[in-house]
């Protein structure tokens, strides 16, 4: 059995990387979940940054905004269209905590602004 047929409920076996774990998730917000889970183990803070990855990007792995440049789930301006699901959720999470401290505080902000 090939590793892209196997079963959601294997995404969770310890003999899988993340990203193969990742790849093997197919619903977009499940593998947003579980990506977000990879930086930070706080259920609110995750909870947050999942409501943000649904206003930019309806969890887009993919999505791309003319206008701007912004790349992927979290419309990062500096992403590359190569990136993974995890290497973007680690860079959001880098610039989330540098530029807001917490989730939470920059889903605040998400909410006065309609960006962060």
């Amino acid at each position: 059995m090939s590793l892209a047929l196997a079963a959601p409920a294997h995404a969770l076996s310890p003999e899988l990387t993340v990203e193969k774990r990742l790849s093997v998730i197919t619903d977009k917000k499940e593998r947003v979940e579980f990506a977000i889970a990879q930086v930070t183990n706080n259920k609110r803070e995750a909870q947050c940054a999942i409501q943000i990855a649904y206003k930019e990007s309806r969890y887009n792995v993919d999505s791309y905004n003319k206008s701007s440049g912004a790349r992927g789930v979290w419309q990062l301006l500096w992403a590359k269209p190569d990136w993974s699901l995890l290497k973007q959720t680690e860079e959001a999470h880098e610039y989330v905590l540098h530029r807001y401290d917490t989730w939470c505080e920059a889903y605040r902000f998400h909410q006065e602004r309609n960006w962060y």
